[in-house]
């Protein structure tokens, strides 16, 4: 987020205390959290998410919560995307932001740019991606070898999304 104010940040490994601390704090300086955890944003999905209670959530706002369908594709760069969104909320209420969560891919997602996607046909890309989820990880692992070598080193959801952008775009995440 360049050009952004300091945001504080409450960060840690699961069941480190980092939501009871995040209600203290948020209660007593009147402010609103913002979940970087990358599996609360998916509603229905509540057991062994710790996602805050509903009376938790009424005594503080909470955003980054549900925001997800549980088939959907829901990244740390649609969740970046989504944070100013949530700020401007949050100041407008006359509120202070606490970003809390373990998710590091998300926290770093608002301090580095993200690969910026070129415009995709997006009925090819939905054809395309259940292609390759029909796929055994050993041959997507082929295409994205054949297409963008340098993503090799991630794992398969990685592989099938520079699989999509070479296909789709003709451009490299790598480059």
């Amino acid at each position: 987020m360049p050009h952004s104010p300091i945001l504080p940040v409450i960060c840690g490994p699961t069941a480190s205390g980092k939501s009871a601390l995040a209600m203290r704090l948020a209660e007593a300086v009147g402010a609103a959290i913002v979940s970087a955890d990358s599996r609360q944003v998916y509603r229905g999905f509540d057991i062994g998410t710790a996602k805050p209670s509903a009376g938790e959530r009424g005594r503080v706002p909470h955003f980054g919560i549900d925001v997800a369908g549980p088939g959907d594709r829901y990244s740390a760069a649609d969740w970046a995307s989504a944070v100013p969104g949530w700020l401007s909320e949050i100041s407008k209420a006359g509120r202070r932001p606490l970003v809390v969560g373990g998710t590091g891919f998300y926290l770093r997602a608002l301090m580095e740019p993200f690969f910026e996607e070129p415009e995709m046909d997006l009925g090819r890309r939905d054809v395309l991606r259940r292609w390759l989820r029909s796929l055994p990880g050993d041959e997507v692992r082929r295409w994205c070898e054949a297409l963008d070598p340098a993503r090799l080193t991630l794992g398969r959801a990685q592989w099938e999304r520079a699989i999509e952008v070479a296909l789709l775009t003709g451009r490299r995440i790598s480059d």
